[in-house]
């Protein structure tokens, strides 16, 4: 009976380090844009909003470095005041919750939506992109946003058409209209046209000011 508590525990704890992560997730999600670029986590994720598509960048395995030492240092940290599998079982929730961040981030812009869940996941983040980049600052849930008034459901989110191709892969056919089935959450505006280093100024620009991308 107690090797069975004791399994339950390491599970609970780890549960509970995965939660933490998402509340970390809201407030390091808004800080990148508060800071409007000071710091090169702030550029790196302010640059991801100038074109709105999603590749990987090396500086993702900083941020997993970051990630993993601050899951060792949890880990430590609870080691001190409850039996140290448990700590660790915080510390690895930790680290679990963050690849369950950044795997269903890159494929919001990189695969078409399996279940409800990622239809709202999608819609829910593809409106900060090019909706209002200070709203919907949770990737995974939206219970911070809901608890700090930061969370934006519009009916459709209005997509730029010239960003759409390359910023959604999921989201347009071939001839670059809206597939049916998604007609429902999204709707392209503006016109394709040929980007241009002052295009591609203005919406730097808009960026950096936590605006949305003009169509």
């Amino acid at each position: 009976m107690g090797s069975v508590a004791n399994v339950a525990g390491v599970v609970g704890f780890a549960a509970l380090g995965a939660f933490a992560w998402t509340f970390a997730e809201y407030w390091l999600h808004l800080s990148f844009h508060v800071r409007k670029g000071w710091g090169f986590d702030s550029r790196a994720h302010l640059d991801h909003h100038v074109h709105a598509s999603w590749h990987f960048d090396p500086i993702i395995t900083l941020a997993w470095a970051g990630v993993l030492a601050a899951g060792w240092g949890l880990a430590r940290l609870f080691g001190l005041f409850v039996w140290a599998p448990f700590g660790f079982g915080f510390g690895g929730g930790w680290v679990v919750g963050y690849f369950f961040y950044e795997w269903h981030h890159a494929q919001s812009h990189l695969r078409a939506p399996r279940n409800r869940w990622e239809v709202w996941l999608r819609k829910h983040h593809l409106q900060h992109h090019f909706g209002r980049p200070m709203h919907n600052q949770g990737v995974t849930i939206p219970l911070w946003d809901i608890v700090f008034r930061t969370r934006d459901q519009p009916e459709r989110v209005r997509v730029p058409r010239r960003l759409a191709a390359n910023a959604v892969l999921w989201l347009t056919d071939d001839s670059g209209n809206i597939r049916p089935e998604y007609a429902e959450d999204y709707e392209l505006v503006g016109s394709i046209e040929a980007e241009s280093e002052r295009q591609a100024g203005i919406d730097r620009a808009r960026a950096y000011a936590n605006l949305e991308p003009i169509a």
